[in-house]
């Protein structure tokens, strides 16, 4: 990455996190708001709102302009985050409590409502004469979150879940998030038909990546780089790319000692090591950087409509950014 580069994320990151922190309300009732700050405050890439604001001056408008709608995503997210915790029972994030960990249940709940919240007001803090259009791409954004969730959760308790599902499955619950980021971008940046449809594309090849790149890390990172117990996607079952390319591909003998791991309940190094050896043997972990140089390679393809400026060659930074993460 060019210091350019790095110090334009930085500077990005720093306008959403303090824009970000003056939406919450200070005060009472305590056990509300202080959960919330801590739940924003435990860091992140903050890559959805970077997206939005990066895309907003690609396609000509001002970072600024586009603030409130970049933080409002990113407490979207923050909200998605605190809930997924709740229904994987993950007791990390980022290398510190989850929420209901630290609190309970009933507190990260009421916290993740309220993010939502917050996230809609902050929308309506700017009048723009497109905020119909980018409400409506934030509510049916959240609404394909949801659904993307709720077939991960079914995914659990099947064995038969298709590449094809998969794919459906990541681009609702993971890339659409991303791909809102890159419309709202284009939106209030005054792209044009064609610039607002390729961001749409762009936003969902780097999402789909990411999430395949979460997969490959939940087994081959360091758990102390990861922040999250390593192997946790395999002790819940979740049908990641790994376990389903895996199981398409291995013969009788794979597939037991693959499922027998992932309906053991506690799963430990040896195993994850075992599953790492099955998924060397399945071509399994190839496919899966295959996948993700793909998927990047099309967002590459979509900023050619962008005119050519500084944003744009932001953007396709960016891209080698998610190529090269290991958290």
């Amino acid at each position: 990455m060019t210091p350019s580069f790095d110090a334009k994320m930085k500077s990005l990151k720093d306008m959403v996190v303090e824009r970000m922190f003056q939406a919450v309300p200070s005060e009472n009732p305590v056990t509300l708001y202080e959960p919330i700050r801590y739940a924003i405050a435990s860091g992140g890439k903050r890559l959805r709102p970077v997206l939005l604001l990066l895309v907003c001056e690609a396609t000509g408008g001002r970072p600024e302009d586009a603030l409130d709608a970049a933080v409002a995503l990113e407490l979207v997210h923050n909200f998605t985050l605190v809930h997924d915790d709740i229904m994987d029972n993950d007791d990390l994030r980022r290398g510190k409590e989850t929420v209901h960990k630290k609190w309970d249940r009933n507190v990260a709940i009421l916290s993740g409502d309220a993010l939502l919240v917050l996230a809609y007001s902050m929308l309506h803090r700017r009048s723009h004469n497109r905020l119909a259009q980018v409400l409506d791409d934030f509510s049916r954004g959240i609404l394909q979150v949801c659904e993307g969730q709720t077939l991960d959760k079914e995914f659990e308790s099947r064995k038969d879940v298709t590449l094809a599902e998969y794919f459906d499955m990541i681009d609702k619950k993971t890339a659409e998030l991303f791909s809102v980021a890159c419309h709202v971008g284009s939106v209030l940046g005054g792209g044009t038909a064609e610039q607002m449809a390729a961001m749409r594309i762009y936003g969902k090849k780097l999402g789909r990546a990411f999430q395949i790149q979460d997969d490959l890390l939940d087994v081959i990172a360091e758990e102390n780089v990861l922040g999250k117990d390593i192997g946790s996607d395999l002790e819940a079952n979740k049908k990641t790319f790994l376990v389903v390319h895996a199981l398409q591909h291995s013969d009788d003998r794979q597939k037991k000692q693959l499922q027998a791991i992932l309906h053991k309940g506690k799963v430990t190094t040896d195993d994850v090591r075992a599953v790492i050896d099955l998924f060397k043997q399945t071509k399994t972990l190839d496919a899966a950087r295959l996948e993700v140089d793909t998927c990047l390679q099309d967002a590459k393809k979509a900023l050619l409509p962008l005119p050519d400026n500084s944003a744009r060659l932001q953007l396709g930074e960016l891209i080698d950014l998610v190529a090269g993460r290991n958290s």
